[in-house]
């Protein structure tokens, strides 16, 4: 059964993590392994493959649903099952399992930080990927811009959701390392059912949803989405426990956190040296000597500034085209 667990850790693009190993070990039993390492598939092509009755096999499959290790595809007929489509989706679905325990939290640290870590760092250093979510500016900081997407505010990708959840957030379940709120990130539609499927989430309404919104921008959280269009979720992160900021960090990879199409820039005139930009900010992008100073390559574009300063002399400027956020 070991060789099991080791094909799922390769699946996963680690195959020599042990750490990982741990993960499988501890999330999966030796049938539920033997069961995983054969997908993608329904219920009863597995059967057929195993020799096992298909309501077994079902029951495996419904196990594994609920840990987090495998997903339901899409589409019409029989449901088909497969393993995440990368490390980042098994790492937010397991995470919010409901056996999960201190010393899994700990297995899945050591993965992200130091495993997964090293393999994005050894990548050749003209190589870069898709980036793996997106900054979405504080709303309060774009509402009076012209040409702002469906998909870079917050308050519409809500009102445009028909339903709405809302889930612990898996990074810091796992770090530990601040005292965020844990309840934070707001699940739409597809991501809605997922959670409330797996009954790690509870459906929420929009008020509730821009209330977290609030109370998240106040602690000083920064909104971000998958990389693409219209995503599934808007996660509320924190640099020291968000593993997209911990993986860009670690990995030297900035291409791993794509900016918004914003940039902050600072009213000189207006700046009065208070520095509460300066501590807000979530990448360091800003010092304050006579005034305060924007890294145009730090800047994440969040808005996180702004929202802080006390005499509106931060503002976002538009500094990237539309075709910067992939639609799909």
């Amino acid at each position: 059964m070991e060789n099991a667990y080791r094909e799922l850790c390769a699946r996963m693009g680690l195959p020599e993590s042990e750490n990982l190993l741990g993960v499988w070990k501890t999330l999966c039993t030796p049938e539920e392994a033997a069961l995983a390492v054969l997908l993608p598939g329904t219920a009863a092509g597995l059967s057929e493959k195993t020799g096992k009755g298909v309501e077994a096999v079902q029951a495996l499959l419904d196990s594994l649903f609920l840990k987090g290790a495998v997903f339901k595809a899409p589409g019409e007929g029989p449901v088909s099952y497969r393993l995440a489509k990368n490390i980042v989706q098994f790492h937010d679905a397991s995470l919010v399992w409901s056996g999960a325990t201190g010393d899994f939290f700990g297995l899945w640290k050591r993965v992200m930080d130091g495993d997964f870590s090293a393999l994005m760092r050894d990548l050749p250093p003209d190589m870069v990927l898709p980036s793996f979510m997106r900054v979405i500016p504080v709303n309060e900081t774009i509402t009076m811009q012209s040409g702002v997407l469906p998909y870079e505010a917050c308050v519409e990708m809500i009102d445009r959701s028909e339903r709405i959840a809302v889930v612990q957030c898996p990074c810091r379940l796992s770090q530990r390392n601040c005292g965020a709120s844990l309840e934070s990130c707001i699940q739409l539609n597809r991501g809605a059912d997922y959670a409330l499927e797996r009954g790690h989430g509870r459906t929420i309404t929009r008020e509730e949803a821009l209330a977290i919104l609030k109370r998240s921008e106040e602690e000083g959280l920064v909104h971000m989405v998958e990389n693409r269009g219209f995503g599934n979720a808007i996660c509320n992160c924190c640099e020291c426990c968000c593993e997209m900021f911990r993986l860009a960090k670690y990995s030297g990879k900035k291409w791993i956190l794509s900016p918004s199409r914003y940039r902050a820039s600072v009213d000189r005139a207006l700046c009065t040296a208070c520095g509460a930009c300066e501590d807000r900010c979530p990448v360091e992008a800003i010092s304050v000597g006579e005034g305060a100073s924007i890294d145009a390559e730090l800047c994440l574009g969040c808005g996180l500034c702004i929202s802080s300063c006390p005499v509106d002399a931060i503002v976002l400027d538009q500094v990237r085209p539309l075709e910067h956020i992939p639609v799909k």
